[in-house]
């Protein structure tokens, strides 16, 4: 029976008992009994925020889980589409987005733009760089370099000679040669950003390592610049950032993305030019 009894019956039972015993310790018992209820219910409460915190942590586990293992089957269908382009098409459909790209306003204003040379899974950008270094443009490429942490970290390094200033490097992947240093003042006007797969809301998906999400961390927050304008306008630098990848990458469904993801502003494929949002301040 007295398990089926709370903590308020069974002190209720013996203040009962005790007036019986002694009625002048009624109110110091009740006292007592009552502090003893305050402090059982804040163990409950505290109890009870502990599962919860528990429960929210294992719910948080699973959807970051549930959102890698969707990103890690939506790279495998990107990057199998890319695989089945011939080689014939892939080579007219970088020409057809330098020409999309030629057309931009925001190309054309830009003083130094920051490209990438592509692997066989992304489009081939050679005739991009050389075309931009032509056009007078500082020309930035990615190189990947150790840290003192122990994680690899991606700087961009200015270029002048497509032919002489770039060696096989990480990943295989042409970059600028060692020799070559960063230049900490330059400040990229337009980022060429590569990927994976991406979404017509400006999501991207990448190989996984976040060399370009942190990179492109520090472009965020800019003054808003209209679409099509000169990035140089303006009291503070803008920086438009842009995917460019062939039209089979696009997903038709939004990405799943994290919270370190990156949204671009634009995105240039051999079909288009797509405008997502313009770069803004926070």
């Amino acid at each position: 029976m007295l398990d089926s009894l709370g903590l308020g019956e069974l002190a209720l039972i013996i203040i009962v008992a005790l007036v019986f015993i002694d009625p002048s310790k009624i109110g110091t018992l009740a006292r007592g009994f009552a502090t003893m209820k305050r402090k059982w219910n804040a163990v409950q409460r505290d109890v009870k925020q502990q599962f919860d915190a528990l429960a929210l942590e294992e719910n948080l586990k699973d959807s970051a889980d549930a959102v890698r293992t969707a990103k890690a089957a939506l790279r495998r269908e990107a990057l199998d589409a890319v695989r089945h382009i011939p080689s014939a098409d892939r080579a007219l459909a970088a020409e057809a987005a330098l020409e999309r790209l030629l057309e931009w306003d925001v190309y054309r204003h830009a003083a130094t733009v920051a490209l990438f040379a592509g692997t066989r899974d992304e489009l081939d950008t050679e005739a991009m760089i050389r075309r931009a270094l032509a056009d007078g443009k500082t020309v930035l490429l990615p190189r990947v370099i150790p840290t003192p942490s122990g994680r690899s970290d991606m700087v961009m390094i200015p270029v002048r000679d497509y032919d002489r200033d770039l060696d096989e490097g990480a990943f295989g992947i042409l970059e600028p040669r060692t020799a070559l240093p960063p230049d900490p003042s330059l400040h990229p006007d337009l980022i060429l950003v590569p990927g994976t797969a991406f979404d017509e809301s400006g999501g991207r998906v990448g190989r996984g390592k976040g060399f370009y999400d942190r990179f492109l961390e520090a472009y965020t927050h800019r003054p808003p610049q209209e679409p099509g304008g000169n990035p140089d306008a303006g009291n503070a630098p803008v920086t438009w950032k842009a995917g460019l990848a062939y039209e089979a990458q696009i997903v038709r469904k939004k990405l799943p993305l994290e919270p370190h993801d990156q949204r671009l502003d634009a995105l240039v494929t051999e079909r288009r030019l797509r405008i997502f949002s313009t770069p803004q301040s926070a």
